[in-house]
């Protein structure tokens, strides 16, 4: 019973983590920008909920997409005003990975000034906890998992069925191919930041629907999760990321039917780890990352 208890927690996670898979690897196999200011993305977006709900009114399920709207504008500031100005300036892969990081501080720092580093909770309308079959879930247990399937089947649909989502993937493969063709690959590149962080607030309402809460520091945790999902899967593959976002989910519970709690993540970790060190590019990856932008 108790391995059964773990695969629900697990699959509920792992319906986070799909979508945060989905957003890194996004961002990352179009423009092969370490772009780790992701994390102050999430937490943003995270705050955008609570300020959003507590201090407008707003219902829950409004504040989320209007989040998602803001957190789009981030990830497209993000490209015009910290990255471009470094790449024309001639900065090294090393600098992007330096000004992501420093970004994130900064802004969790800001965080902490605006709202103290004490943790805030929302009141989320999911349906009542209940038992069946002698497994225990949540609320968000049981909504979690239906609207991650839903958003990531929808941005796969906009992946896979519109002309910016296809140009999207072509960029991952030969970018110069677009440009040979007059795409205008500087703008797919700000799509690719849009639409990466679009998936953050979504994410990050999902793990407050299960009860957790927001403070300034949660989005290095999320944006670690990301990367870790995107290798899993392969940096070649958006898709792929989000099933192994999935994967590490359920890995992550069931470490708890092994060790005690306090090792899941490193346990996590450590089998990831080991799977790259037999197949590098990942489940579903072809090539390894570049080391040049």
């Amino acid at each position: 019973m108790l391995f059964v208890q773990l695969l629900v927690n697990g699959i509920f996670v792992g319906s986070v983590y799909a979508l945060l898979g989905l957003s890194f690897a996004t961002i990352f196999a179009t423009t092969k920008i370490w772009h780790f200011a992701q994390g102050a993305v999430y937490t943003i977006g995270a705050y955008g909920l609570l300020l959003g709900t507590a201090t407008l009114g707003l219902p829950f399920l409004v504040a989320v997409p209007i989040a998602m709207v803001v957190a789009a504008a981030l990830g497209v500031a993000s490209m015009l005003f910290l990255y471009r100005p470094l790449q024309r300036l001639g900065g090294t892969p090393l600098v992007m990975v330096m000004a992501s990081l420093g970004v994130m501080i900064v802004c969790d720092n800001l965080l902490v000034l605006a709202f103290g580093p004490t943790g805030y909770s929302i009141t989320v309308p999911v349906p009542e906890p209940m038992i069946i079959g002698g497994i225990f879930l949540t609320g968000g247990q049981l909504v979690a998992p239906i609207a991650a399937a839903i958003v990531v089947a929808a941005y796969l649909a906009f992946l896979f069925l519109s002309t910016s989502g296809r140009r999207l993937r072509a960029l991952i493969d030969n970018e110069e191919l677009l440009l040979l063709n007059g795409i205008d690959t500087a703008r797919l590149k700000l799509v690719a930041f849009g639409a990466g962080s679009l998936l953050l607030p979504a994410a990050a309402a999902l793990f407050i629907a299960s009860g957790s809460g927001i403070s300034p520091y949660i989005g290095i945790p999320a944006v670690l999760t990301g990367a870790m999902a995107m290798f899993f899967g392969g940096i070649d593959s958006i898709a792929g990321s989000a099933l192994a976002g999935f994967l590490i989910g359920i890995i992550e519970s069931l470490a708890a039917y092994i060790l005690p709690t306090e090792w899941q993540t490193a346990l996590t970790y450590a089998v990831v780890l080991l799977f790259l060190m037999v197949r590098p590019t990942g489940l579903f990856g072809r090539s390894l990352p570049r080391a040049t932008l």
